[in-house]
């Protein structure tokens, strides 16, 4: 039998390098016991932060093929992340409605009175797969996941999950080849001039921030 410290390791090096290594498989080369019982609570705390191994195409294709896999695209489809299935179930469990959600956010960050309303418009976009994970701030994160009893990596893993393991778009070029380059570069120019005439956004303020403000929002 090995130690703990060597088996973390293994299974450490076979997770970085795409093998998807199966926490049972590792925990058995441990006796049974306390160290056991160490071991499985490393590896956990571990894969709460572990990046995402570079798969190749056929690795992601096995994954994406997976019954379990299937499942959680059929119910949230390939672009929502998990959002829409967890965030409400999460609230429900926690017996709260969105706008007492949206009045804690305004509390813990301290907005001023009355923007409970549009936090509360943001949180049904989000319930409903409308707001893009990377653009929501970590912070914001965070505030849900102590309002839900979760984690905010949790959520934040949850609405990306699908991107990962989604095959690349078919048919996408970086050259327009069967247009002449003179019309497309002519094309792309207007379209620069117009977005330079156009105004510029609103400035956002804090609630747009923690919910369109990105990571650092």
């Amino acid at each position: 039998m090995s130690s703990p410290e060597h088996v973390l390791s293994a299974f450490i090096d076979a997770w970085n390098a795409g093998r998807r290594p199966r926490a049972r498989e590792y925990l058995a080369r441990v006796p049974d016991g306390p160290a056991r019982d160490e071991l499985a609570e490393r590896i956990t705390t571990w894969l709460e932060t572990a990046p995402t191994p570079a798969y190749d195409e056929s690795t992601r294709a096995q994954i994406r093929s997976e019954p379990i896999v299937q499942r959680v695209f059929a119910a949230v489809g390939d672009d929502a992340g998990l959002w829409p299935q967890v965030i409400p179930e999460l609230r429900a469990r926690s017996g709260l409605s969105i706008g007492q959600v949206a009045a804690r956010i305004v509390a813990r960050f301290h907005l001023a009175p009355g923007n409970e309303r549009r936090a509360a418009d943001y949180l049904e976009r989000m319930e409903r797969g409308e707001l893009e994970p990377s653009r929501v701030s970590r912070r914001l994160l965070d505030a849900l996941g102590d309002v839900f009893g979760a984690s905010g990596r949790t959520l934040a893993d949850a609405g990306l999950l699908g991107g990962a393991l989604r095959p690349a778009a078919a048919g996408g070029t970086l050259f327009r080849a069967d247009e002449d380059t003179g019309d497309w570069i002519a094309e792309d120019i207007e379209a620069l001039s117009r977005a330079a005439m156009a105004p510029a956004p609103a400035p956002q303020d804090e609630v747009d921030r923690l919910f369109l403000g990105g990571p650092e929002g």
